[in-house]
């Protein structure tokens, strides 16, 4: 589903020298980390479909596999075809924050004891097809490990069951099945990119379907489906917000010629731009052959005085890469792309990109108790084997993971698949952990009815005094995008 970066960079025409540095430093950057070009490709493939989900934001990091950690209690269920899960454990942390209304006490008065409780989670992640991403699976896992590390659900221990699917409809499917037939209490998708098929099943099951994002459009207005982090649709206020305060009322629009993206910016885009008073200029690029100078061109011959894109990780490399090469000295927003600054480097500087939770690399800028959840969290994905794995994908399931478990913890009967969405449909304002507090059942963001948050934050690329590459926080960090949104 997606090309090697150095086919890639080989194949656009943003002038040989753009191209030549950038498989360098894609060179580079594999023999550091271990990033094979085959992974890469997985990043192209998962980025075209979360368009700009802040997940993409994490995803700057290598990805190799498994680590060698310690097995919880877990079991799998393989869908035909796919490769068993594995697991790893974390420590247990000194404390957990405080908030939300977690049931402390029984009908009798006395404090909620689960000791011997199981609560089955069916866990699908896509891994062994041509989506592999086994961090969305291992950071949930770290996570699982150490609620039940320290205690469980009021002594409930959580088991996930997993089943790996290869990110089409037909393994989608065949997870959802075998997971509702294992009895599953909950279902959690890690990433799912078949999940549009597999959805209703779980729905019909009266099984509640959970993920930090969303992967299929019905999922974003289901009773039933619950999404913990920002909506799509938030990731176009971010550029909208930045260069209407940098005094900017014209920009290019750049987009993939795919129907979700050219959807996105006149449904999206172009409403929440009109409302700050920008112009915007379309400027639509071909996938399987992109011309990123003729983008940068056309852009150029409008007259604009900036530029966002609302792409791919490849395609935010071939926008800002031909925009340097191009002498394009205005703006740049790159969507929630990442990857594009290590493989450009300087030609990175001073542009913007955007994500929905504290990271490790802004921790600097996060408020102290978000700092020490970043570096507890570094600690449990160390400790389980996955250092390699702590800035990636990973954190995103683990964050998700640490925030369900306040959720669970208001149940005060029996938990089941009922008591469990009752709880996510009635949670209120409950703890965020790498972000701001969740509002499940509340849609925060109503066009995406089924996602618990509305927040991001914006970042720019700068150059430290070691010549190194760092992200800064723009303004105060996360600020809710459908306040802001005009929508």
């Amino acid at each position: 589903m997606g090309s090697p970066l150095t086919r890639f960079l080989e194949a656009e025409p943003t002038g040989e020298a753009v191209a030549r540095a950038a498989r360098e430093r894609s060179e580079q950057e594999r023999e550091a980390t271990g990033v094979t070009a085959r992974r890469i490709s997985y990043r192209r493939s998962l980025s075209v479909l979360l368009l700009a989900v802040g997940l993409v934001a994490a995803a700057c990091a290598s990805s190799d596999g498994d680590g060698d950690g310690a097995q919880p209690a877990a079991t799998t269920a393989e869908a035909p075809g796919d490769a068993a899960g594995t697991s790893a454990g974390g420590d247990t942390p000194d404390d957990e924050p405080t908030g939300g209304e977690p049931a402390q006490d029984g009908d009798d008065g006395a404090p909620i004891d689960r000791t011997g409780e199981v609560i089955r989670v069916g866990y699908v992640n896509n891994e062994g097809g041509n989506i592999s991403l086994p961090e969305l699976r291992i950071g949930g896992e770290v996570a699982i490990e150490v609620i039940n590390d320290a205690g469980g659900i009021h002594g409930a221990m959580i088991e996930p069951v997993v089943c790996l699917s290869d990110g089409t409809p037909e393994s989608a499917i065949n997870c959802a099945i075998k997971l509702i037939e294992e009895d599953v209490d909950m279902a959690y998708m890690g990433v799912e990119l078949g999940s549009e098929a597999a959805f209703g099943l779980w729905l019909d099951a009266g099984i509640p379907y959970v993920s930090s994002h969303s992967w299929g459009q019905t999922e974003r207005n289901s009773p039933g489906s619950f999404l913990l982090h920002v909506a799509t649709g938030a990731f176009a206020v971010g550029p909208a917000k930045t260069f209407s305060e940098l005094g900017i009322d014209h920009i290019a629009v750049v987009v993939q010629d795919s129907s979700t993206a050219l959807d996105f910016m006149d449904n999206i885009i172009a409403p929440v731009l009109e409302h700050y008073g920008i112009e915007m200029e379309r400027v639509v690029v071909d996938i399987a052959a992109p011309d990123w100078t003729a983008a940068i061109a056309a852009a150029q011959s409008a007259g604009v005085e900036g530029m966002m894109g609302q792409l791919d990780e490849f395609g935010c490399i071939g926008m800002v890469g031909s925009a340097a090469a191009s002498g394009f000295d205005k703006p740049i927003f790159a969507g929630s792309c990442t990857l594009y600054i290590g493989v450009l480097g300087s030609a990175a500087i001073g542009t913007y990109t955007q994500g929905d939770q504290w990271v490790p690399w802004v921790a600097e800028f996060a408020p102290p108790e978000i700092q020490e959840r970043l570096a507890e969290y570094a600690d449990h994905m160390t400790s389980a084997g996955h250092e390699q794995l702590i800035e990636g994908f990973a954190i995103a399931p683990y964050g998700a993971w640490r925030e369900i478990k306040f959720i669970l913890e208001t149940i005060e009967g029996p938990i089941t698949s009922e008591s469990i969405t009752d709880a996510f449909t009635n949670a209120g304002e409950t703890p965020g952990w790498f972000g701001p507090n969740l509002r499940c059942g509340q849609a925060p963001w109503p066009p995406e009815s089924s996602h618990c948050m509305s927040h991001i934050m914006v970042w720019q690329v700068v150059e430290a005094d070691d010549g190194s590459l760092r992200r800064i926080v723009v303004g105060d960090g996360l600020f809710d995008a459908y306040e802001l949104s005009g929508l």
